[in-house]
């Protein structure tokens, strides 16, 4: 199967984004912020910003305050605060999620029909990968993490350029972002890695340890990226990366850990960092069975889905009780709950850890279990277990507010929790965010409060029609989602057509101020080089926006009709209606 094949797969399956936790991007993590702030959301809801966009990967990561979603026409959605202050739209440094910032592939100078197709999430820089196999990175670059030349900030999406540029035909197919590093795995199974050398994240037999001014230990930076040591005859198909330690995995399923070894995370029954990958015993037996399918990291845990689609972890991913700080995996081994599950989909967050696995009705059920610092306090509800549940879980639970959603996909952030999920009747009933939006409250065609007659209310945008005044009119309300006209063209648009929200006040701005260097950067003309020039797309002056609080809403809670449709269940699984 060729790259392109596997790629278009892909963009097949697509779903709605669904989000639960932390909102509050300018205070989430941060001391001021409220234990218990009103804004976080302790179920998943469905996004209503991006509901009508077809959306095919999620990218976050467990120290990431912010997302970035990609969608079947290969433009991707970032909000939160991302790492990179030319990103954001609003003051703070942050992109709400009601106004997600649009990048298309054309915005950073790359031919039209060139679609973003992956990325990945640091806590201060990210990367995006482009369907030729091209790597875009921005954000913190003081150790050169980003695998460009040493700075201090690198403010708008720039193209990595390293030693595989040099063969045409090699491509970039993954890339993973810890702290003070990177790793880029290219489509001959070589990785490279390129920032800082303090704990032998970067595989190369050394660390560069030594005193500077003032007492200071430095270590070796590596800039371009550099072949990563002890894979040479390996072919990896899979990387993956925690805070300062990394896996790989070869097409035979052989797992190799390097990096920092604290809480054993490496899985290697000890905790000695490790400067070059090392072969992981657990998963090198002659039953390929029990070799790996596939890997992931946490910040300070490392799992291993094996041939058997059993999930088995190493290193910390709890507070208390085996498993936590005194009493690390020292070598991966299985969680009980759900020794039995067979695992589909798995994602590690800033404390929190999720599965998806088929049930015996042939749906899916999604699992989440983690823990905070102290209990429940300074959790945020990314877990999503509901709001009548604890913020925390130190065993595996079901997700109850999911049962009946097809998930086919999650990704864990540092504070939140964003899930993909198909279309069908229980996903209709879920509650979008924001619940209550400003809407008109009788038909936008006709204008009249007709008795008798059915509107329909398109599922993003609360707007009523009456079923005659559409065009083609319907004769019927339809089963499953249905959105009006005007979002329904949103949802098609390409990568290069701006985003409208379709929310009802005029978005937030920065100041003129704080917007002065921004708008230079907008300004820019994309360079021959690869180099990007704008890595945002225009904004109207005035958009749709969510209603304050204090403002009075006319929107439809989600998975109900108004008035006295509110309680009908012969409309649950159908588009809504009023009268």
């Amino acid at each position: 199967m060729t790259e392109a094949t596997q790629v278009e797969e892909k963009e097949q399956q697509w779903g709605r984004v669904l989000i639960c936790g932390g909102t509050n991007w300018a205070t989430n993590g941060r001391k001021e912020r409220s234990a218990n702030a009103s804004s976080d959301l302790l179920s998943p809801h469905i996004l209503r910003s991006l509901c009508n966009v077809k959306i095919t990967t999620l990218i976050t990561g467990p120290s990431a305050n912010y997302a970035i979603v990609i969608d079947v026409h290969g433009a991707a959605y970032i909000f939160g605060r991302p790492p990179s202050p030319s990103l954001a739209t609003e003051d703070g440094g942050v992109i709400s999620e009601h106004y997600p910032n649009k990048i298309s592939p054309s915005s950073v100078g790359l031919r039209q029909g060139v679609k973003w197709v992956g990325g990945a999430a640091g806590r201060s820089h990210l990367f995006l990968l482009d369907s030729e196999g091209g790597v875009w990175g921005c954000g913190n670059n003081v150790v050169g993490q980003i695998g460009l030349p040493i700075s201090m900030l690198v403010d708008k999406l720039t193209k990595v350029k390293g030693p595989w540029s040099k063969d045409a035909s090699v491509k970039i197919v993954q890339v993973t972002a810890g702290h003070t590093f990177s790793l880029f795995l290219t489509s001959t199974g070589q990785v490279y890695a390129s920032g800082s050398s303090e704990c032998g994240q970067l595989g190369n037999g050394k660390t560069g340890e030594r005193l500077v001014k003032g007492g200071k230990l430095a270590y070796d930076v590596e800039v371009p990226p550099r072949l990563v040591q002890n894979l040479e005859k390996n072919k990896i198909v899979q990387i993956a990366s925690g805070n300062q330690h990394s896996l790989a995995m070869d097409e035979d399923g052989y797992v190799f850990a390097w990096g920092f070894a604290g809480y054993s995370r490496l899985g290697l029954q000890d905790q000695n960092n490790r400067l070059v990958p090392t072969l992981v015993p657990h998963f090198a037996g002659n039953n390929v069975l029990t070799r790996a399918h596939s890997i992931l990291c946490g910040p300070t845990n490392s799992i291993v889905i094996d041939r058997q689609k059993m999930l088995q972890m190493a290193g910390k991913w709890k507070v208390t009780g085996d498993g936590s700080t005194g009493q690390p995996y020292t070598y991966f081994k299985p969680i009980q709950d759900i020794m039995s599950c067979r695992v589909i989909k798995a994602s590690c967050g800033g404390c929190t850890h999720f599965v998806t696995t088929p049930e015996a009705a042939g749906n899916v059920m999604t699992v989440g279990f983690g823990q905070g610092v102290v209990g429940d306090l300074f959790l945020y509800g990314e877990l999503g277990l509901g709001p009548d549940v604890g913020k925390s879980a130190t065993r595996p639970q079901k997700l109850e507010p999911l049962s009946g959603i097809d998930v086919i996909d999650v990704a864990g952030g540092a504070f939140f929790t964003l899930f993909l999920a198909r279309p069908n009747a229980a996903l209709s009933d879920l509650t979008r965010y924001p619940e209550h939006i400003d809407s008109a409250s009788i038909c936008v065609v006709c204008n009249e409060d007709k008795d008798g007659v059915d509107a329909l209310e398109c599922e993003r945008c609360d707007q009523p029609y009456h079923l005659g005044c559409l065009d083609p009119p319907l004769d019927e309300v339809p089963e499953g989602e249905w959105f009006c006209p005007e979002c329904e063209q949103d949802a098609d648009a390409g990568p290069d057509e701006e985003f409208r929200p379709a929310l009802g006040e005029t978005k937030p701005k920065k100041t003129a101020a704080k917007t002065s260097a921004v708008d230079t950067l907008r300004q820019g003309t994309p360079a021959s080089t690869g180099q990007a020039a704008t890595p945002v797309s225009n904004k109207p002056a005035s958009v749709r926006s969510t209603t304050s609080a204090a403002a009075s809403v006319k929107g439809t809670p989600k998975g109900g009709v108004k008035r006295k449709e509110a309680d009908d269940s012969s409309l649950q699984g159908s588009a809504r209606k009023r009268r």
